[in-house]
């Protein structure tokens, strides 16, 4: 395996720089050597997220679902997927549903008021996600008037 991807963060708040990420394209599929695509996946904004996450969960190392993943996701025919994205990539997350849901997929949006799957840790994370309810067409129309 090769390195395709890697992120630096700085230990202290008051960091000039908070995060490094190396100068190539973030269309790759974070971790993806830990995938098994045909469990559910959940996708978390950053590495630290995914490592809180522990099991099948994939990072963006942002917060859009670039075409690498996206392609792979119905490539591989996920029939479940977990979106736990931070409250500001809601917009983005509302066209990654209906994307998913067009394709025959389970979506469900975990969340996680006011934080991050790496701040709420991983028994608050899996909670969430057992909490989790799929999205519906209803819930999808009032998404989207809600933006």
């Amino acid at each position: 395996n090769m390195i395709n991807y890697y992120v630096g963060r700085s230990f202290y708040d008051n960091a000039t720089i908070k995060h490094k990420n190396p100068p190539v394209t973030k269309d790759i599929i974070g971790f993806d050597n830990q995938v098994n695509w045909k469990e559910p996946i959940i996708i978390v904004e950053g590495a630290f997220d995914a490592i809180a996450t522990k099991r099948n969960a994939i990072p963006l190392f942002g917060k859009i679902i670039l075409s690498t993943l996206r392609n792979k996701i119905l490539t591989e025919r996920v029939q479940k997927l977990y979106l736990s994205l931070d409250t500001d990539a809601f917009k983005s997350s509302v066209k990654e549903i209906e994307y998913f849901m067009n394709n025959g997929i389970e979506v469900y949006l975990v969340n996680l008021p006011g934080k991050d799957p790496s701040e709420a840790g991983y028994v608050s994370m899996v909670e969430a996600m057992s909490r989790a309810k799929k999205v519906d067409f209803f819930d999808l129309i009032n998404f989207k008037m809600s933006l």
